[in-house]
């Protein structure tokens, strides 16, 4: 090879460098799921399988999911509150504002919880 062939080689292996690390980082942006925050899930409608927690209530009152399903608590009001099963299967512990907690369900059936330091909170998950 002479001097000019190498400068070319070389020069040709660095652009293809160049475009192969762009392309990787084109493609790195779309890699990761993020997920919307708390304060996102307070506002507009929330997806199906979230549970709101404001005005001392959960809203829906009621939340279906199919076996497998994840259930998503956002606690949208100012005072702390939990999700707690009422046969002790989960407890989500306190919730400051804005703050998630989530649980997958494998077993179909009903799932009644209630917030702890406000029992008179409560709702039903229901696993089909």
């Amino acid at each position: 090879m002479n001097a000019k062939s190498t400068y070319s080689f070389a020069c040709a292996a660095f652009a293809a460098a160049v475009a192969v690390a762009s392309l990787a980082g084109c493609f790195s942006e779309h890699v990761g799921i993020t997920q919307p925050s708390g304060e996102a899930l307070c506002t507009g409608v929330p997806p199906a399988n979230v549970v709101r927690i404001q005005d001392f209530a959960f809203s829906p009152a009621q939340i279906n999911v199919a076996r497998g399903g994840t259930v998503i608590w956002v606690n949208c009001g100012q005072q702390q509150h939990s999700s707690a099963s009422d046969t002790g299967v989960w407890d989500s512990g306190l919730l400051a504002r804005f703050a998630t907690y989530s649980r997958v369900f494998d077993t179909a059936g009903s799932f009644p919880f209630h917030c702890n330091p406000h029992p008179f909170m409560q709702a039903t998950v229901v696993v089909q």
